[in-house]
This record gives structure tokens, C-alpha cells and sequence, in this order.
């Protein structure tokens, strides 16, 4: 929640005191029960408090769902007219076509928007990641003290994706699922999200899949960009972790580097049965330090050693001589390599990996790219925006490395983009 003065800008950013976002049938949290809301619906009363609501239109996200947003506002000079020393409450509630209730809320306590002889704007942002379907979406403010209210209803459609590549990836997750008001990096990976898309391998024979995800900003020493790239590498890497199969003879493995130290920042050797919610934990120490990985990217861009490791992992992840051996010798090997666009100075040619030929083996590399701004300047006024584009065109360090190996390179930028890249993937798989 954001609560800014009109005067003269002031903004005061407050943590949502809502309740966990849960499937309710029937009541709801303690704040739908303490309120009289279900009341409130059935009438037809005249808003008692002027407020704004927007609901924006349903897309897809970086972590491969649906996605809605619902926004409350109360002006600072209706803050000013509450008389009562109650909260100013807000309510929020979305009905899936089956008739199950999914609801949130927050109080905001008056002090804390009163300063001085200002009084702040209140706003209420709660982001939900939803299914394809029929939606009914009721929203409340309340002064907690006098009971002031106001009260809105509004239909919701969420359309579904024509045509999937990824038609099953939804199976078994709930109609409706709140997110969590948080900070990066935990709102890159949302580790609080309970369910994850599925990514199903149908493979007739032995695999083993290797996630092999870079870390390193695209332009050393800037955090903003690390920041940029991490907002879609980071829900990428936890879609990607949705790779499964039912059989015992397919195993999928994890590794993130750090090229700017040239060390593995984590590596997960069979993500079957792993608590991914819990080893998050053990990943954002790799995206929280970016002060410290901007000094490193100083310290060490005149290093010309950096591709020569990645082509070291990369070897030793498809089973080349660096691998050392071991069970899944005797499986089909597929490597998905997943970063952002990379770029690196003054490198030395590295070597090829030291692979046996194999007509089995698949290479797939995910070049993420942000998208940039394309601004036209024009003279006769300022500069406008035309639309967008990838942040990076050409073809970066990464891909000139794996092409040889016969990489299938995807090229994405837009989460749309993302899925069918992920669909191609699986289909290639399944043909193995």
C-alpha cells in the first residue's frame, strides 16, 4: 500500500497488514469476518467515501501465469474528512465461476496518514495470478471507525492462451492465488506462491536434463541492468523448475553460475523431490549481492578466462571428458541454457567442450533479453515513445559458444515469446 500527500508529493510507502491470501468458502479472514462486507454486497447503498478502483486487464507474466491487478485510491482530502480514529480498511475479493472465495485485505491506521497538516493519499495494490474463466471481483473501503464505506462490483473475463504451447502446464492450480507484497528478490522468485506450472517430459527413453542458468549482468558493474535481467531470469529459472516426469529413468539437474567470480553460485543434481520453496533460501544470496557483484564485474573485467569456464561447465554438464563419469552416462543428455543476453571484454577464444559425438544430444539456449524503450526525438518537441524493442540485438557471447555444439537458440523477450520457446523445447524432447 502507498499513501502520498497531493500538496506536495509526499510519498509513504506502508506494508500491507492483510491476512494470508487464502481460498475461503463461506467467511473469509479475520478481517471479512470482524466487517460487515457480505452485507455490504447485497445492498445497493451509495458510496460513502469517494475513492477510485481499477482493475487491469489480465495478461501473461514472467512466471508464466495469468496475471490481474486491483488498485483502490482515497484521495487525501477524503482521508481529511474521516472523522473517526478508526483504520481506513480495504477489502478485496475475487468469486470463481464454481462460487469459491478468495479474498485479502488491509488496515492502514489513520495516524500514519496524518503528517502534520497533510494528510496522504491512500493506495492499495494487490497483484493475482488467476486461471482462464468467469470472475467476479468486489472491492471496499471502510473507515473502521464509523463505518463509512464503499463498495464496488465488477465482472472479470480471463481469456484462455489460443493457441497453448503449453496446454497442460495449469493442471491442478487453484482458480484464484493472491501475491504477496514483497521486495526483490523474493518478488522475482516468490517463494511464498504455493503451486507451480507443470512442465511434463514424455520421453520414450533414459534423460537427463541440465538447467544451466547465468547470473551475471549483461553490462559489468550495473546493478540496474543485473535488477532488469534478474525481473525475467529469476521466474524463468523457477518455471524451468517445473520440468518433471513420471519416470524413474528421467532426472532433471540445476546449476546457476557466477561468471563474474567463475564459480558455481548453486547446483542441485536431481530436482526430483526437492523443496525448491525451502532451497530459495540457499539461491538469493546470488541476487541479493549486487553491490558486491558490481565491484567483482570492476575487478575482474579485464579477466579473459570467463568463457573458457562456462565451456568448462557446459562440458561437464553434457558428460564430456570433465564430467568425471557416473550413472546417467547411459542417458540422453539435453542441455537448457538459460541467461540473459552476456557480453564480455577481451576474452580469449575459449576451446570447444571436449565432447564424444553423440546424434542424441540437445543443446537449447534461452537468450532473455528486457525489453528497451524506442524513443523518437523530434525537434519541434520533445522525445516520444514509439514503442518497444529488446534491450540487446546482436547475438552475445553465449550463443557464439554453443552454436557450434548445434545449440537451437530462442531468442525472447516477452513472456508470450518465452512459452512458445518453452512448447518447441518440450516437443524436441519428446522426439528423442
Amino acid at each position: 500500500m502507498t499513501c502520498s500527500g497531493a500538496p506536495k508529493g509526499m510519498v509513504l510507502m506502508l506494508a500491507l497488514a492483510s491476512s494470508p491470501a487464502l481460498a475461503q468458502r463461506g467467511q473469509g479472514n479475520a478481517q471479512f469476518q470482524r466487517y460487515p462486507f457480505d452485507k455490504w454486497a447485497t445492498e445497493d447503498a451509495k458510496p460513502q467515501i469517494a475513492w477510485s478502483v481499477r482493475i487491469d486487464p489480465p495478461r501473461l507474466s514472467p512466471h508464466q501465469r495469468l496475471i490481474t491487478g486491483l488498485h483502490v485510491t482515497v484521495a487525501p482530502d477524503e482521508i481529511r474528512k474521516q472523522k473517526g480514529n478508526g483504520p481506513i480498511l480495504v477489502f478485496a475479493r475475487i468469486e470463481d465461476p464454481g462460487g469459491h472465495r478468495y479474498q485479502t485485505g488491509s488496515q492502514t491506521p489513520m495516524a500514519r496518514l496524518h503528517r502534520g497538516d497533510r494528510f496522504l493519499q491512500l493506495d492499495y495494490d494487490v497483484s493475482a495470478f488467476v486461471l482462464p474463466g468467469e470472475y467476479v471481483v468486489s472491492l471496499a473501503v471502510c473507515d473502521g471507525a464509523t463505518l463509512q464505506h464503499s463498495f464496488i462490483r465488477q465482472r472479470l473475463h480471463v481469456a484462455p492462451i489460443k493457441p497453448d504451447p503449453l496446454p497442460d502446464s495449469w493442471s491442478g492450480l487453484p482458480a484464484v492465488e493472491f501475491l504477496p507484497d514483497i521486495g526483490a528478490p523474493d518478488s522475482w522468485y516468490l517463494p511464498q506462491v504455493r503451486y507451480g506450472i507443470a512442465l511434463p517430459l514424455a520421453a520414450e527413453h533414459p534423460l537427463r536434463v541440465e538447467l544451466l542458468v547465468n547470473t551475471t549482468p549483461s553490462e559489468l558493474g550495473s546493478p540496474a541492468s543485473f535488477r532488469r535481467s534478474m525481473e525475467l531470469i529469476v521466474p524463468a529459472l523457477k518455471v524451468l523448475t517445473g520440468l518433471n516426469s513420471a519416470s524413474e529413468a528421467t532426472s532433471v539437474g540445476l546449476t546457476i553460475l557466477d561468471l563474474n567470480r567463475r564459480v558455481q553460485a548453486y547446483r542441485q543434481p536431481d530436482l526430483r523431490g526437492a523443496d525448491l520453496r525451502r532451497e530459495w533460501f540457499e539461491l538469493r544470496p546470488s541476487f541479493t549481492e549486487l553491490s558486491a557483484a558490481s565491484i567483482e564485474a570492476k575487478t575482474l573485467a579485464g579477466q579473459r578466462k570467463t568463457l573458457d569456464f562456462f565451456s568448462g561447465e557446459v562440458d561437464s554438464l553434457l558428460g564430456g571428458h570433465g564430467s568425471g563419469g557416473g550413472e546417467h552416462d547411459r542417458a540422453a543428455r539435453v542441455l537448457i541454457v538459460l541467461s540473459a543476453p552476456a557480453f564480455f571484454e577481451h576474452q580469449e577464444a575459449p576451446p570447444l567442450p571436449d565432447l564424444p559425438a553423440d546424434p542424441g544430444r540437445r543443446v537449447f539456449f534461452i537468450s532473455y533479453s528486457p525489453l528497451a524503450s524506442v524513443v523518437q526525438a523530434d525537434p519541434a518537441s520533445a522525445a516520444r515513445p514509439l514503442g518497444q524493442r529488446p534491450l540487446y540485438l546482436f547475438t552475445d557471447d553465449i550463443a557464439h559458444l554453443l552454436k557450434p555444439l548445434g545449440a537451437r537458440v530462442f531468442r525472447v523477450s516477452r513472456p508470450e515469446e518465452f512459452r512458445k520457446a518453452l512448447g518447441a523445447i518440450l516437443d524436441e524432447i519428446a522426439k528423442m
